[in-house]
């Protein structure tokens, strides 16, 4: 029998060890928290963030919610944040 085909022996002897050992491992206990209330942005607001993002070179993204206005659901606007551009050297 050959180095090789030991060290094959080897492998195929604790690879499957080495997968039993991973499952048997317990999750952690973790939560998703959430806001329970998310305040929308007014018209001005969500205008002036995003002049506030174009005036310093990047672009703006308005993050938004689903609220339910009047039994129709709809998107409002929660937040507005500032990415980069793709092309910055022009």
């Amino acid at each position: 029998m050959g180095r090789t085909e030991r060290q094959m022996k080897y492998l195929l002897l604790l690879a499957p060890l080495t997968l039993a050992a991973c499952s048997s491992f317990d999750p952690p206990n973790v939560g998703l928290e959430t806001d329970k209330v998310a305040y929308h942005m007014t018209r001005s607001q969500v205008i002036l963030g995003i002049t506030e993002c174009e005036s310093a070179g990047t672009r703006p993204v308005v993050i938004t919610a689903k609220r339910k206005i009047n039994g129709v659901t709809t998107d409002v606007p929660v937040e507005v944040t500032c990415h980069p551009r793709y092309r910055i050297f022009q």
